[in-house]
């Protein structure tokens, strides 16, 4: 797994209550996660094509500027959702590990 993901596995870990005991700081953790996540994801070569479809997608589409996606990711909990989403797959897949 590509060392930029694990970090952001990591960190992700460091906010895993999100939902319940939401703050400022941690709102903006998820942000720069998300944004990380966007950015590492994008620059796999061939290890892009093992993660689900539905990242790759959104990851170009957001990229593009595709206004659904814009739209969508504004919410701060659609953006945990997705690196929830990603961590969980990183996590039964046996990727990443704590």
């Amino acid at each position: 797994m590509n060392p930029c993901l694990i970090h952001i596995c990591e960190r992700f870990e460091t906010i895993a209550d999100f939902l319940a005991h939401r703050s400022q700081e941690q709102e903006e953790i998820v942000s720069d996660l998300f944004l990380d996540f966007l950015d590492c994801f994008a620059s796999l070569q061939a290890e892009k094509l093992e993660y689900p479809k539905e990242f790759q997608k959104d990851v170009k589409f957001y990229l593009q500027g595709e206004p659904i996606m814009m739209k969508q990711f504004e919410d701060v909990e659609f953006r945990y959702l997705m690196l929830s989403d990603f961590y969980d797959f990183c996590r039964l897949t046996k990727r990443y590990s704590k």
